[in-house]
């Protein structure tokens, strides 16, 4: 098995572990103009205006620990 592409079995169990990691949504102040709402990865600290990006592991930062 090829660690850099998981299996199933272990996709499933990273996926416990990508939602502990998500929070949000976070309102922007009204202040800002265009404000929005965003989610953010509590391990690497990126943000998206799309929760679902979250859920991709390129959106991650290479040291990020959703994606051992």
């Amino acid at each position: 098995m090829n660690p850099s592409h998981p299996t199933t079995e272990n996709r499933i169990g990273s996926a416990i572990s990508i939602e502990q990691h998500i929070s949000g949504p976070h309102w922007e102040p009204p202040t800002i103009p265009n404000a929005t709402t965003y989610w953010r990865c509590t391990s690497c600290h990126r943000e998206s205006t799309r929760e679902q990006d979250l859920h991709r592991e390129r959106f991650h930062a290479p040291d990020c620990e959703v994606w051992p």
